[in-house]
């Protein structure tokens, strides 16, 4: 059907690593008319979004530091912190067009005060803004709650996921630590800097997408993964007894006694990275995905897959638990 329908115009807005992964995937989608490329970066500004992203072809459409044109949807990415971008947003929103942003704390906003904006905004302008990617947005809360739907009663959901970073970009394997003595790690944890984002976004999306009102909620942990051996990555070395990277939990109780936990293990070295979900009911559900779901591509897929669901929607604030999903040609 969506073969004749008109081609939907789209801007990127952020051409970092993700952003290129985004636009790569936009310019094989028939459907997709990519119009515009912004970013703050003056290295970046006035060149062909072709020769940036290494599509290899010239495109015609250069890199703004500004929105320009009016498109009809924004694939946003930027930054994982929601204070960071609330200005972005505002600004897409209000220039009227739908916005897909992959900052992990969109995905289900833990702020009132900003989410109430976000609603706003989007209402009165009559456009979807919507938070999305791979984690949070799909394995830890979209995916088990539509494996829930096969369940009469639950008692318990567990996800997991191994991802090894060994073949991940240099920034995301600093980013857990990896090389790091267990006293650095220590310090770089307590100031914040080594996490993952988007924990607590996903626990939330869950609880409120299977009705649970949480009666306690634990503390998130986040405790190094130490080598037992040497290993080598294009951008750094880890000796036995250094940090690999970083396990991190959170868990909470429902009111009637629903238990969800949630654990992400991120290191490099991973012998058997996966993802797995288990649910415990009537009937029991499990499922493994072995070797995991890649977090850059399949985010950008998530995304632009996004797209045509989004101009379905009613306006506001969506979380990934209020649009269809799927695979679109």
């Amino acid at each position: 059907m969506h073969h004749h329908m008109q081609r939907i115009t789209v801007a990127q807005y952020g051409v970092g690593p993700i952003g290129a992964e985004i636009l790569r995937l936009m310019f094989e989608k028939p459907w997709i008319h990519v119009v515009a490329a912004v970013d703050n970066d003056p290295s970046k500004i006035g060149h062909d979004v072709g020769e940036l992203i290494g599509l290899g072809r010239l495109t015609g459409i250069t890199v703004t530091p500004e929105l320009v044109g009016h498109p009809d949807v924004v694939c946003h990415s930027t930054g994982s912190l929601l204070i960071a971008v609330v200005p972005q947003l505002r600004g897409l929103m209000e220039h009227g067009c739908h916005v897909i942003s992959t900052c992990e704390e969109l995905a289900f906003p833990l702020d009132a005060a900003i989410r109430e904006t976000l609603q706003l905004v989007a209402r009165s302008r009559d456009v979807v803004l919507l938070g999305t990617g791979v984690n949070p947005g799909f394995v830890m809360d979209k995916l088990p709650l539509t494996l829930s739907a096969a369940c009469q009663t639950v008692s318990s959901v567990t996800v997991r996921r191994v991802v090894d970073a060994s073949a991940r970009r240099e920034p995301l394997q600093r980013k857990i630590g990896a090389g790091l003595q267990r006293s650095a790690f220590t310090k770089l944890a307590e100031e914040g800097r080594i996490r993952h984002t988007g924990l607590r976004e996903s626990l939330a999306m869950l609880a409120n997408g299977m009705d649970l009102e949480l009666a306690s909620t634990s503390e998130e942990t986040i405790e190094p993964v130490i080598a037992a051996k040497r290993v080598l990555t294009e951008f750094l070395t880890v000796e036995p007894g250094d940090v690999a990277g970083v396990t991190q939990t959170l868990s909470a109780t429902s009111s009637t006694g629903v238990e969800l936990r949630l654990e992400i293990s991120m290191y490099v070295g991973a012998e058997d990275p996966s993802d797995s979900i288990e649910i415990h009911g009537l009937p029991d559900v499990s499922a493994t995905i072995r070797g995991g779901i890649h977090g850059d591509r399949a985010t950008a897929a998530m995304v632009v897959n996004a797209i045509p669901r989004i101009l379905a929607c009613r306006p506001g604030l969506l979380s990934m638990d209020d649009i269809a999903v799927g695979y679109r040609e």
